[in-house]
């Protein structure tokens, strides 16, 4: 038989926005190695005016970028679950959720940095 548990504060609230941090990050995960798919399938959106546009010829560059996204997307992927169980661990003990992680935000940067490193070397090169 279940057990009714009280909510006290703001539990209820704080254990929705971890599941909704660690959804986010698996989101970035899922977007990172679709990213990284059409960069190993040389698939590109094609232009109105020259439907051939969205094959490109196969390059050493879009398979090393792939690489990467695929490692950010582990890393996201990652950094969502220490966030999360930290987090966990932080509402058991019934601790503020102000204290923040400089691990998480470490990962995270670095995720944020291989994207725009990514988007400039898809727009500077025909990968």
């Amino acid at each position: 038989m279940p057990k009714e548990q009280k909510n006290v504060a703001s539990e209820g609230r704080d254990y929705a926005m971890l599941e909704r941090n660690l959804l986010s990050h698996l989101r970035l995960a899922v977007l990172l190695c679709l990213l990284s798919s059409s960069l190993l399938l040389h698939a590109r959106l094609p232009t109105p005016t020259d439907p051939d546009s969205a094959q490109t010829p196969p390059s050493t560059t879009g398979l090393a970028i792939a690489v990467i996204e695929v490692i950010a997307a582990a890393a996201a992927i990652a950094a969502g679950c220490w966030e999360y169980w930290q987090g966990y661990a932080d509402m058991r003990a019934q601790r503020g959720f102000l204290r923040a992680s400089q691990i998480h935000l470490a990962v995270l940067s670095g995720v944020g940095v291989v994207v725009f490193a990514t988007c400039l070397m898809l727009i500077a090169t025909d990968v």
